[in-house]
Formats: structure tokens, C-alpha cells, sequence
């Protein structure tokens, strides 16, 4: 069998697969699985996917995922999340664009927290989305805000997409951490901005939001020193790391054991909500090793196939234009974006532009940073977009809907940030290369 055949029907497999649902993890898997099969046949599986299998899952940097999960699964199963947004809201007061900018700033806090683009839509289109409405902004706008909030998790730390990036580059995750910094703050501001150029009110609303803002907001009992509880912990497990005082994978332990050690203090979870928190931080941690493992055996395939090769020898005329060739690159990863979910975008894509990367010589965490923000707006974008169905599906509301305000917020910032990123490198490199 030809070698343009065989690859032809690993597209079509793959191709095949996706689009009837199957889980990424699984189309990777198998489509590694005839690929190599079909390319080398069955003698090289057995000393091949053993060790491919053992080597991914036994990955150090893999293994900081599970901490960073347990803590925010911690803390959101002890409401600090709930106390977060009412204490923000008390602090804009029940004023309309402060309110818009409050919910922006948590849902910054919320990434820190969660690190889920989806988990963190869904929160806050529950909890903010209505008191977005009740001050004048439309139904569609309110939802879609707080999907866009939601959104910010890919580009705060701590991003499980850069966690990943770092593993397949050997990039320092600790680095990436510190570059996300810079576009991430001027992705809120560019946000932020959209937020007064782009908002939609509702009349009705609007009577009713002037005769309720003389009503102050009372808060429960403990939310303020919740909140503060969290802002500190934040700023001790990032500080440890911005300082160089602990690795990312010790920041990922100690921030975990102070959840749960504070939580239980303030009597904010017992041990059927630990329980709760260990059962969602293995499920979802098996769920991404499932698709680095299935990437991994699709990655190999790639390797005998001597595609990278090939590609590196199409874009050797981009090689001398580092400039075009990233604008390229940015372009691919934010279709694939659209239509995959944002670790099997790394795990599938990265493996393949890495060769390229390299002999462009082309900072790999200067890209890591831009490929993890471009992918984030995957997360607002149709026809995928996780963080505009989470929010929808909170509020039970149409998805359709929900993607117009977003789309307009995911554009204003790929044209402003990345253009940004791009004229000016040390918005990410320069925190880095000055914090030890």
C-alpha cells in the first residue's frame, strides 16, 4: 500500500470519527493505531505503545494538573466563588458598567482559580448573569459576558493548555506562568473596553435597575474574610512561584492543602464535599491524561510518516519571515480552535509546528503564550465554543445567541492582543527573563 494512500485514509479515519462525536481522546488513539499499523504493520505496537503509554503518563509535568484541580474543586465546592462575586458586586455597587467590569475581573479570578474555561462560564452566568440583567443589560449580552469572563481561565494562570505546552516543549511551565501575565491583563483591558463599545440594554430593565439601586446589598455573614481568604492564597501560591521560591508542581501542593486546611476551619466543606472535590479532580485528570496518551500514539504515527519533515520543507520559504509564518500558525491553531477542544489543539498541532518553530528560531515561550491565548477564543467562537454552551446551558438559553456578543469581544481582542504580542515581544518575555 502506497504511503499517500495510507495517509489518506488516516485523514479520512480521523476526519470520519470526529464528526460522529467520538471523544477526541479516542479518535486520537485509534487513528494512531491504524496509522502505524497500516505504515509499519503490526511488529513495532508491542515495544511501541507500551512505552509510549508509560512515558506520557509518568510525565512530571503532567503530574501538576491533579493539584491545580483539587484546589480549585476545593474552593468551589467551599462557595468561595458565590462569596467572590457578591463581594465584587457589593463593591461596584448596583451600578451597570461597574458591574460588567466586576464580573470581568472575577472571572480573572475565577481562571486562577479553576483553571476551566467551562467551569467558570457555567458559575458565572448562574450567579452574575441575572444581576447583569436586572441593571439594564440584555439577556443575550448578560450571558455572553459572563461566557467571555469565563473565558480569561486559558490565559491566567494557572492555564492547563500551557501546562500541557510546556510538557510536549520542555518549556519551564513556571515561565510560561509569568508570560501569560502580560497578555492577560491587557486581554482584560481590551475586554474591558469592549465592554462600554458593545453593550446591549434593555429598556425595561433600565426603570427597574434606577428604582433598585437605592436598595443596598447585604452580605452573608463571612463572605468578606471568604474572599480575602482566597485573593491570599492566590497571591501566596503565584508569588511562590513569580518569586522562585517554590516550583510550579510544590505552589500546585501547598495551594491544595491550604484550601482544604482553611476551608475546613471556616466549616466551609466537610468530608463529603472532599470526597465531591477528589472524585471531579481524578475524573477530569483521567480525562486529559486519556487525550495526551491518545495524542501521544497519534504523534508517533506523524514521526514514521515523516509528515513534520515534509511540512518543514513546505514552510522553508516562511523560515526567513518569522513575522508571517507565527500569523500563519496563529490562524491554524484558532480554526482548529473552533472545532476541537483546546488540549487536543495543543497535543495534536504543537507536535507537528514544532520542528518548524525551531528552525525558525522562533521563541518557544513567546509562542506558547500566543498559541494558548489564540486558542482561548475557541472557547467564545462557534461551532465548539465550550464557554458560550457552558453559560448558555446555565441560563437555558440559546447557544446561537449567546456567540454573537462573544464573537464581537473574541475578535476585538485576537486583532488588539496578538497584534500587540506581536510588535512587542516583551509583553511576555520581559517578566520572565527579570524574575528568577
Amino acid at each position: 500500500m502506497s504511503h499517500d494512500l495510507i495517509i489518506m485514509i488516516v485523514v479520512g479515519w480521523f476526519c470520519f470519527f470526529l464528526f460522529l462525536g467520538q471523544h477526541v481522546a479516542t479518535v486520537l488513539f485509534g487513528t494512531g493505531i491504524v496509522g502505524i499499523l497500516l505504515w509499519t504493520g503490526p511488529r513495532v505496537l508491542d515495544g511501541i505503545v507500551g512505552q509510549d503509554v508509560f512515558y506520557t503518563a509518568s510525565n512530571y509535568s503532567l503530574s501538576i494538573i491533579p493539584l491545580y484541580l483539587l484546589m480549585a474543586q476545593l474552593l468551589m465546592r467551599g462557595g468561595l466563588v458565590l462569596d467572590l462575586f457578591r463581594v465584587g458586586h457589593r463593591l461596584a455597587g448596583y451600578r451597570r458598567y461597574p458591574l460588567g467590569v466586576a464580573t470581568l475581573v472575577i472571572g480573572g479570578l475565577l481562571g486562577a482559580v479553576s483553571g476551566s474555561g467551562a467551569a467558570s462560564a457555567a458559575s458565572l452566568a448562574t450567579l452574575s448573569a441575572p444581576e447583569l440583567e436586572r441593571v439594564g443589560y440584555s439577556r443575550r449580552f448578560a450571558i455572553g459576558l459572563s461566557a467571555v469572563a469565563g473565558s480569561l481561565s486559558a490565559v491566567i494562570p494557572p492555564s492547563l493548555i500551557v501546562i500541557i505546552y510546556g510538557a510536549i516543549t520542555s518549556v519551564p511551565i513556571g515561565q510560561l506562568f509569568i508570560g501569560l501575565i502580560g497578555p492577560g491583563m491587557l486581554c482584560l483591558l481590551v475586554y474591558i473596553g469592549c465592554l462600554a463599545v458593545f453593550e446591549e440594554l434593555n429598556p425595561e430593565a433600565l426603570k427597574m435597575a434606577e428604582i433598585q439601586a437605592a436598595e443596598p446589598e447585604q452580605l452573608e455573614r463571612g463572605a468578606l474574610a471568604a474572599s480575602l481568604f482566597l485573593i491570599a492564597l492566590m497571591l501566596v501560591v503565584f508569588g511562590g512561584i513569580y518569586g522562585g521560591v517554590i516550583t510550579v508542581g510544590e505552589a500546585g501542593a501547598i495551594g491544595a492543602f491550604t484550601a482544604l486546611v482553611g476551608l475546613m476551619l471556616m466549616r466551609r466543606i466537610n468530608l463529603r464535599d472532599l470526597a465531591h472535590a477528589l472524585n471531579e479532580s481524578v475524573k477530569i485528570s483521567a480525562m486529559l491524561m486519556f487525550i495526551v496518551i491518545g495524542a501521544q500514539i497519534f504523534a508517533r504515527f506523524l514521526a514514521f510518516s515523516r509528515i513534520p519533515r515534509e511540512l518543514l520543507e513546505l514552510a522553508e520559504p516562511f523560515v526567513d519571515q518569522p513575522g508571517l509564518l507565527v500569523a500563519i500558525l496563529m490562524i491554524v491553531l484558532f480554526l482548529a480552535g473552533m472545532i476541537l477542544e483546546s488540549a487536543a489543539v495543543i497535543l495534536l498541532i504543537v507536535p507537528i509546528i514544532l520542528p518548524i518553530l525551531e528552525a525558525a528560531q522562533i521563541d518557544l515561550l513567546w509562542f506558547g503564550v500566543l498559541a494558548g491565548f489564540m486558542i482561548s477564543l475557541g472557547l467564545l467562537t462557534p461551532p465548539v465554543g465550550l464557554s458560550a454552551y457552558a453559560a448558555a446551558a446555565a441560563q437555558r438559553y440559546p447557544v446561537v445567541e449567546v456567540f454573537r456578543p462573544a464573537t464581537k469581544f473574541a475578535f476585538a481582542a485576537a486583532v488588539i492582543v496578538i497584534s500587540a504580542t506581536i510588535f512587542f515581544p516583551g509583553i511576555v518575555t520581559w517578566l520572565p527573563s527579570h524574575v528568577r
